[in-house]
């Protein structure tokens, strides 16, 4: 590719590396150069040496990678950077890494309470029941020991379970069994008679609008997430659901001032449940506003709602019973009818529209909802999205490729919980788990993401797509819907960008587009793919500034 003008001199040129353009045709190249914000020059070192001038800075690579920065579709900024390792966080990091057991998440619970002053809550996130020795939830009683005068939120680390005390549950005006029958069946758990203090779907979202963090913590948690996604390679995120009105405005001003540099595509979503996020988008469509308003750096994304549960725990909407217990239900606090009426609102306001959908039966709810509103109004170039899109069958993905469909896929849950999907949902449903393969090839333009904070970003997405190894239980899960390395790398980078409408301004490194790009410690398309996992980001280029080196 020819330099922009023959007396061009540039501001910065990586030279001596593997070019992974993500053009294309994949075009390989050794040098890269910028001016200004935009990438200037792709080719070869040759042709390189005579754009360099005085006060061009020159990166040798030594071999390594240079490709576009990854495009994380669904990432929670403001939730992700909340969480604390420490007894004094906003919200307390109980992820396995921190807490291997429930004794040491009552250990961190205690420490909280005595931190805090009574009637203070205690917020907690991350356990996976599965992966701890004791191999269940934590328990009311146990929370009411350990804390009778401090309100506790302890979240499964899915998002969409979670365990309240009794101090917590006054807030929704349950104190007894007889209480639950208030809310939707199955929100409010109750076992032989008892409360359990497991909260569930839009009845735990609403209880968690209840805990306060206030918008200088956020600030706070937003700057936090920005150097996780520096240090990933993250350059672009779909904010698919914050904590509410200051988020956005948090979020917003960060990038403005320059301090976010991550570009930011704002799905409008607020994490406490049905109510807010219906307020959020009927306000926005009521004023007639479109989805992408804003600049480079922060735009107004998708219309999204929520349809079901998670595939950890499990509590997704399956159209048949989870293979390991027949009698456990799933979430799905939007039924078919209604799923497909709000898309038809969202669709004739010509916003893109998406749903956070796991389970096949959910997933069918979008797609249905979908083709009913191209019945009467086909719109491909809104690129509609599904999130998530964990469970599904060919037929659904046929079907989401004549609509031009752009799913956006968790396949970072492999990763992590791999075996124990196996588990969940049998042989038959996991060959079709996270299907990238069979979307691609029906030519659907699917993204990846991390669903962060929930599993790992950057690398951690190439590696589970690409391998399919349960990184956590050292199994190696269903291949079917392995890809290629380089088909991970494309739908992390050019089909996120395309996903946000924006493929012509980001997520390839070809003349005119922005400077937004990272270096790799080694050549990712020679190494064993089973190493993918231990590649290192070595440096973070976004807009022409580099804003990390390892």
């Amino acid at each position: 590719m020819k330099p922009a003008g023959s007396s061009l001199t540039l501001d910065t040129i990586f030279r001596n590396g593997k070019v992974l353009t993500i053009d294309q045709g994949n075009t390989t190249a050794e040098a890269v150069g910028i001016k200004g914000n935009r990438i200037a020059f792709v080719g070869s070192d040759h042709e390189a040496e005579r754009l360099i001038g005085a006060d061009t800075h020159v990166i040798n690579l030594h071999g390594r990678t240079l490709m576009p920065g990854f495009v994380d579709t669904h990432y929670h900024a403001i939730l992700s950077g909340l969480l604390e390792p420490g007894a004094d966080g906003a919200i307390i990091d109980i992820f396995y890494k921190n807490c291997k057991s429930l004794s040491e998440i009552f250990q961190l619970l205690k420490a909280a309470v005595q931190r805090r002053k009574p009637g203070e809550w205690v917020s907690m996130f991350g356990y996976e029941p599965s992966l701890l020795p004791e191999n269940r939830h934590p328990t009311l009683e146990e929370l009411d020991a350990i804390a009778p005068d401090n309100p506790v939120h302890c979240m499964h680390g899915g998002g969409h379970i979670c365990l309240y005390n009794s101090k917590a549950l006054e807030y929704i005006h349950v104190y007894g069994p007889e209480d639950a029958k208030r809310h939707p069946p199955g929100e409010v758990m109750v076992a032989n008679g008892k409360l359990t203090g497991m909260v569930r779907g839009h009845t735990h979202f609403g209880l968690w609008e209840m805990v306060p963090y206030p918008a200088e913590i956020q600030k706070k948690a937003a700057l936090k997430a920005l150097q996780h996604c520096l240090t990933h390679g993250i350059t672009s995120i779909h904010d698919c659901g914050e904590l509410g009105a200051a988020s956005f405005h948090t979020m917003q001003k960060l990038c403005r001032s320059g301090r976010f540099p991550v570009r930011v595509y704002m799905l409008l979503h607020s994490i406490f449940g049905k109510t807010f996020s219906k307020a959020l988008n009927d306000h926005w469509m009521n004023l007639g506003l479109m989805t992408g308003l804003g600049d480079a750096h922060f735009r107004v994304g998708s219309c999204k709602f929520m349809i079901d549960g998670g595939s950890g725990a499990p509590s997704c909407a399956t159209r048949q019973p989870y293979s390991h217990d027949r009698e456990l239900q799933g979430e799905s606090g939007w039924g078919r009818e209604e799923t497909a009426e709000y898309i038809h609102i969202i669709h004739d306001a010509e916003c893109q529209a998406t749903a956070h959908a796991v389970g096949d039966l959910a997933v069918e709810y979008m797609v249905e909802g979908y083709e009913k509103a191209f019945v009467k109004n086909p719109r491909p170039d809104l690129r509609h999205r599904i999130e998530h899109c964990t469970l599904v069958d060919q037929d659904l993905i046929d079907r989401m490729a004549k609509m031009n469909i752009c799913p956006s896929v968790n396949v970072s849950c492999v990763e992590k919980l791999g075996s124990k999907m196996q588990d969940f949902y049998g042989e038959e449903r996991n060959r079709y788990l996270c299907a990238i393969r069979s979307m691609l090839d029906a030519k659907i333009v699917c993204s990846l993401h991390s669903d962060t904070p929930s599993y790992e970003a950057g690398l951690s997405v190439i590696d589970a797509a690409v391998n399919r190894f349960d990184r956590r239980s050292r199994v190696q899960c269903d291949r079917t819907q392995a890809v290629s390395v380089m088909e991970a790398l494309r739908c992390a980078t050019i089909n996120g960008a395309y996903a946000s409408f924006e493929e012509a301004l980001k997520g390839s490194l070809e003349v005119g587009k922005l400077a937004d790009m990272i270096v790799l410690s080694t050549d990712i398309l020679s190494v064993d793919p089973m190493t993918i996992n231990e590649i290192k980001v070595d440096l973070t280029m976004i807009g022409g500034v580099i804003h990390y080196e390892r």
